[in-house]
């Protein structure tokens, strides 16, 4: 085994991880409801200004994203489509280089100025690029606007008291959006090139040129790589339109590796750093609203819980609202789902945001409600491991240990693995006894002690990094502090991209290698000629 070897200990509950640090503080700063609002009021006209330039923004957005969705992103989808037409077409009008079908002499050919089949071909292609690269424009366009959106808002956050810019993830959604731009820009850059080289070989037809062909070669060259670099690279779509709309964009960067507040942990890890502010601090000016006893931590950790049980069928909303209740006013439960920004959509975008990037949490955690419904399991350990089946990149390990015994259990969890690095992980857990009940009788009771079962439970969530492609194994041990095995599990799994990613990044290719074969075409009958072939 390697000596790439990292070790934790959660003995000391009141060590906390840097992210953790800066969570807390997100939520314990004074309510900046001015993120969320503008009055109008006693604001500074700095404030004013960016206001009033990120609601002009705000109205372009809406509009590009509109078009995004229709045309260019999703829907119609034309800016993967045309450019794949152009080259069909492109090898359609070389087909006819030489001669005109009789069909077109007789039919076609007086209607449009005299001009051959191949030329005809090479215009209607020049249209099709003209509107590709105009959707390029938009799609350009747009990434510009929610950049300087974000800019602004992250300058008014900073305005309001919070240190934005150095807040968790900011850097890694900045980074986001900026290559996301640059790949843009080298995609539309080389469209307008293929585009102006076909423009001017069009132009050299009228004049019988014998640049002609060098023309057409290096038009087809740019176009091909151009759409070879739209399909290689993995361009996330993301606005400011909706409150959610940075969610899928955004990966975070660093995780807490022993979940105290499980779900909290959870969503939070995947909540872009603009959403994570809003969040808190609405959350956070919810205090005053709460029952005697009863914390913010307790409300957030409750209502996401209880909402992935509403939203899985486990319990009604009656129920949701009867347990929520017991925490919060019932007035203020209205409010939160009926808030213009933060409302239900979004605590459900949320939800279903982290169930897709981390699934082996989510799948556990409906283990540990079968096993909870369990009455003839006799163990005093339950242990369980979970991790995703096919994996490109950060795999996401989850062990859950809950201890059912009368004491106080010091364990080890050891992770190892030849495959992923770290190649071992050890983590000291003192685990206390839950005195939950194992038997759930109605539907009701599952909303009361399952979240209790849950917190009692020390959930491990571990990142690993594939060292080579194809079947990896990861084995993972609990052990007593001698040493001895208390329970294990053997996980095979396979890094590899889903067939998706496999087609696009193998389309991409071609389309790049199919560039330089129209590059150098040129340049072979001059190679043949002096080979004497």
């Amino acid at each position: 085994m390697s000596d790439d070897k990292i070790i934790f200990d959660s003995n000391d509950e009141s060590n906390k991880s840097d992210l953790e640090s800066m969570l807390e503080d997100l939520t314990n700063a004074n309510p900046v409801t001015e993120v969320l609002e503008h009055s109008g009021k006693n604001v500074p006209k700095d404030d004013i200004n960016i206001y009033d330039q990120k609601s002009k923004l705000k109205n372009q957005e809406i509009i590009l994203t509109g078009i995004d969705d229709l045309l260019i992103s999703s829907g119609a989808r034309l800016i993967l489509f045309l450019p794949l037409i152009v080259v069909i077409l492109f090898g359609l009008a070389q087909s006819f280089s030489d001669s005109n079908p009789e069909w077109w002499v007789n039919s076609v050919q007086g209607l449009i100025f005299n001009q051959d089949i191949s030329t005809s071909i090479y215009f209607i292609s020049l249209l099709i690029m003209i509107a590709d690269l105009s959707l390029l424009f938009i799609l350009l366009r747009l990434i510009y606007v929610t950049r300087q959106i974000f800019i602004l808002e992250a300058e008014e956050i900073t305005n309001s008291g919070i240190t934005f810019n150095s807040a968790h993830g900011y850097a890694q959604m900045k980074e986001t959006i900026d290559g996301s731009s640059r790949q843009l820009n080298v995609t539309t850059g080389l469209m307008f090139l293929a585009t102006l080289l076909l423009s001017l070989s069009l132009y050299f037809s009228t004049q019988q040129s014998s640049e002609l062909p060098v023309m057409i070669a290096l038009s087809t060259g740019a176009l091909l790589s151009g759409h070879g670099v739209y399909m290689v690279s993995s361009r996330s779509r993301f606005n400011t339109v909706n409150p959610w709309g940075l969610l899928e964009a955004f990966s975070t960067p660093i995780h807490p590796a022993l979940l105290k507040r499980p779900f909290s942990d959870i969503i939070r890890s995947h909540v872009d750093p603009l959403l994570l502010v809003k969040v808190s601090s609405y959350v956070n000016s919810l205090s005053s609203k709460l029952d005697k006893g009863k914390s913010i931590t307790d409300l957030q950790e409750n209502l996401l819980h209880l909402l992935h049980l509403r939203r899985s069928g486990l319990i009604s909303d009656e129920v949701f609202r009867d347990v929520l209740g017991e925490i919060i006013d019932e007035e203020v439960i209205e409010q939160i789902f009926q808030h213009p920004e933060l409302g239900e959509e979004t605590w459900n975008r949320l939800l279903t945001h982290a169930s897709s990037r981390c699934a082996p949490f989510f799948r556990l955690h409906d283990r540990l409600r079968m096993h909870q419904e369990n009455e003839n399991y006799e163990g005093e350990i339950w242990f369980d491991v979970d991790m995703e089946n096919l994996t490109l990149g950060n795999a996401n390990l989850f062990a859950y240990v809950l201890n059912q015994s009368t004491e106080t259990k010091q364990l080890i969890l050891r992770i190892q693995t030849p495959d992923f690095r770290p190649n071992e992980c050890v983590y000291g857990l003192k685990i206390p006894p839950c005195n939950e009940e194992n038997n759930i009788k109605n539907h009701d009771s599952i909303a009361k002690s399952l979240p209790r079962t849950l917190s009692s439970t020390k959930i491990v969530w571990q990142s690993l990094i594939p060292s080579s492609t194809g079947e990896a194994t990861v084995t993972v041990r609990l052990e007593d502090t001698s040493g001895n095995l208390v329970s294990g599990r053997v996980l095979t799994v396979q890094v590899r991209s889903d067939i998706f990613t496999r087609l696009r990044l193998t389309t991409g290719a071609l389309l790049m290698l199919g560039a330089i074969v129209a590059v150098f075409s040129p340049l072979i009958p001059f190679a043949l000629s002096l080979l004497g072939l």
